[in-house]
């Protein structure tokens, strides 16, 4: 409900009733925690809590019944702050098709709609931490928070109306979760038809709600940013986000004025971000009070009377089981995901008692449906007695129609660069079984279209058919003793149809027929073979069998991917070569220590026939396999690299920001031949690679140098996906 600006009565007490207003402020915000624990050893009680943004987090858990030890426990120990404020679906509930695609795109999403291109609404969509604080507030969802063991409200900011809107009732995670949706980093939140972002916008330091519950005596603690100095040369986001400061500032100053007593922490050398620096900026909140004891004494209750004050808080604590068995499960808020296909996420719910974590892996399952921004719950009561969990689904309104782009950018600084820009449509839910209609444009060193219809044949996903039609345009090289003798202009039209399974979330196998018209004219170099310049039919029998287990799309720490692919091509089907060829790629991740894991990597390829088109071979060299050799500079029919080697993350490594980086070492050996009687192991050619690598929202960059004996000393420049 929209403020009210009649104040609250209080109940007749014999000592003046105290009120805190929290402030904002993003991680500075555990100041917080410091103060509430000084107020504790100074027996002040508090009596009211009103809070904003991260002010109203803390504040709500606190008047919810979570002691301090409690509330520090969580913010050092229990909160993985990178994952609730970077989300992203676990690995191992990703079918194994959406993980393929993640590797290859940014994490950056977009959207078409009726009024165009559009965008999510916030960089984070606050998943993982309304999870954490559902967990934290133990489901408590009441008609009036007053009814916490410290009455308690938070403020948020109504968007469309650009006034101040008061949470004081119903679900607490999502109340909390409402005040700290920060413009440009979270995504809104709706309540009861009110689009709500931070409160911080309107109401900082929610001073006016603290003494309209009845506080005679406010407390205002105040931890938000100084303003910054800037200069006229500053960038125009440099201008914008001063100019929200000025705005926050100002009536930050305003709530103060109203203020009985104000508590500035010394927190400036603290930025918002600094979500693992809690316990120093607990320590700075803890210091801030007792600077102050002269004045907060005055306050304080006798040892006896503060003993029943908090025995009388601890016994209003609601009481929410550990468990619950529901009698029904329920979705709201779905328009474009047929229902069939989300009660199969549901099936392992049904007729048993449920943990928090059993709710929660439900809602990271929904999530893996890739069309919905959020998935909250809550669990109700019906006038029999029976529960209803009922899971809140947001769709992506960015939605149906998505886009995705990527970049594959590598040189060792010579004469060859390759450069890949990819960019990839998915249209979602084109039918009740849920189909897939992608499109994808490669462009750079070659340049294709790819267009798939991926059809599921049932509600679990199991089995499916996929038509795919792929127009491509590259340069192949031609080798002869594993040099380079010819580069060909291939270009080709295929059509293809794939039947499949997938097995659970890890593995898939397809396989299918492919019709392949293609055109080859010699570019450079020598004709070796007549018959495979000019316009050939190329068709032929395809499978695929694909397995990842890996737990991190870049620095993973365990786990094992598996690609085989290979094809059979057959006059019997039109073709004009008879020949098979086949690749078989491993790679394993050992961890042997929290700041190490072991990276282990085989490829071997080969083709089954003396003659195949002469540009069918295989070619290695480059950063990712022999790295003292430019890349694709030495092939043939059979191609052999084994690697081995680790990530490291050493204290103290350079990041930026929170980018997170690690250091490589990989030692490699291979080579390729022509024919199976030329494989030696005396040909074999060894060398490593070391460097730094960084996972970003774009892929990983590579910075590093290599040396393979025979080739020389490279640097390396890698942008995309080195793992």
């Amino acid at each position: 409900m929209p403020i009210s600006l009649a104040a609250e009565n209080s109940a007749p007490n014999t000592r003046p009733q105290i009120g805190v207003a929290l402030s904002g402020g993003g991680a500075r915000g555990f100041a917080h925690i410091g103060v509430l624990e000084a107020l504790e050893d100074l027996n002040i009680p508090i009596d009211y809590i009103a809070g904003t943004s991260m002010g109203s987090i803390i504040g709500g858990l606190y008047a919810s019944g979570l002691t301090t030890q409690e509330l520090r426990r969580a913010v050092e120990h229990e909160i993985d702050w990178n994952r609730a404020l970077n989300y992203t679906d676990d690995r191992d509930l990703l079918s194994y098709r959406e993980k393929q695609t993640q590797r290859r795109f940014f994490q950056l999403e977009l959207g078409i709609d009726n009024k165009g291109l559009t965008a999510p609404a916030g960089f984070i969509n606050g998943q993982e931490l309304f999870m954490e604080l559902k967990r934290l507030t133990r489901n408590i969802n009441i008609d009036d928070f007053a009814k916490l063991p410290i009455p308690f409200k938070t403020v948020a900011t109504d968007l469309n109306t650009a006034e101040p809107y008061l949470l004081e009732k119903g679900d607490l995670a999502l109340a909390l979760r409402a005040s700290m949706a920060v413009p440009f980093a979270f995504a809104p939140v709706e309540i009861d038809g009110h689009l709500l972002a931070d409160g911080g916008i309107v109401n900082n330091i929610p001073v006016d709600i603290a003494r309209k519950m009845g506080a005679d005596i406010v407390i205002a603690i105040d931890i938000s940013a100084p303003l910054e100095t800037i200069e006229s040369t500053s960038s125009f986001l440099t201008v914008t986000k001063q100019s929200l400061n000025v705005s926050l500032i100002q009536n930050a100053l305003r709530s103060l004025k109203k203020a009985d007593i104000v508590i500035t922490p010394e927190v400036n050398e603290f930025g918002v971000t600094d979500f693992y620096k809690g316990p120093g900026l607990m320590a700075k909140g803890y210091e801030a009070i007792m600077e102050k004891v002269a004045l907060l004494k005055t306050l304080a209750l006798s040892t006896e009377e503060y003993v029943q004050y908090t025995a009388a808080k601890r016994a209003k604590i609601p009481d929410t089981p550990a468990t619950i068995k529901p009698d029904f499960i329920e979705l709201t808020g779905n328009e474009r995901t047929h229902p069939a296909l989300l009660q199969g996420k549901l099936e392992g719910l049904k007729n048993r008692e449920l943990r928090f974590e059993d709710i929660k892996h439900a809602t990271k399952e929904l999530m893996t449906l890739k069309e919905f921004e959020q998935v909250t719950y809550q669990v109700t009561r019906n006038s029999q007695g029976k529960s209803d969990l009922v899971f809140n689904i947001t769709e992506k309104p960015w939605g149906p129609d998505y886009f995705r782009l990527g970049l594959n950018l590598s040189t060792s600084f010579d004469d060859k660069t390759d450069f890949l820009v990819l960019l990839r449509h998915e249209k979602l839910n084109v039918n009740r079984l849920g189909a897939e209609w992608v499109n994808e444009v490669e462009f750079g060193t070659g340049f294709s279209l790819f267009s798939e219809f991926y059809q599921p044949l049932d509600y679990q996903r199991h089995f499916f058919v996929a038509p795919y039609a792929k127009l491509e345009h590259r340069f192949v090289d031609v080798f002869e003793q594993q040099q380079s003798v010819a580069e060909y202009d291939l270009k080709g039209s295929q059509l293809g149809l794939d039947l499949g399974i997938n097995l659970g979330n890890r593995a898939m196998f397809r396989s299918g027929i492919v019709y392949d018209q293609a055109n080859t004219d010699l570019r450079l170099g020598k004709i070796v073979a007549e018959s495979t310049n000019g316009d050939t039919q190329e068709n032929s029998l395809t499978f695929q069998f694909g397995y990842d287990s890996l737990d991190a799309r870049v620095f993973a720490k365990s786990g094992m991917r598996i690609d085989l692919d290979g094809r059979i091509y057959y006059t019997g089907i039109g073709s004009d070569f008879n020949y098979q060829k086949a690749k078989l790629y491993t790679r394993q991740h050992f961890p042997v220590h929290r700041r190490a894991t072991l990276v282990s990597e085989l490829t071997i390829a080969t083709v089954f026939d003396s003659d195949p088109p002469e540009y069918e071979g295989f070619s290695i060299g480059g950063f990712d396999s022999l790295a003292g050799y430019p890349n694709g500079d030495i092939g043939g029919n059979h191609a052999l690299l084994f690697r081995f080697g680790g990530l490291f993350n050493p204290p103290g490594i350079p990041k930026f920001g929170s980018i997170d980086a690690r250091l490589v070492g990989l030692f490699h050996v291979g080579n390729a031949w022509d024919d199976y009687s030329d494989i030696r192991l005396a040909d074999l050619r060894y060398g490593g690679l070391a460097g730094m690598v960084w996972e970003t929202q774009f892929g990983s960059v590579l910075i590093g140098v290599g040396y393979t004996d025979g080739g020389s000393l490279r640097y390396n420049l890698s942008l995309g996906h080195f793992f």
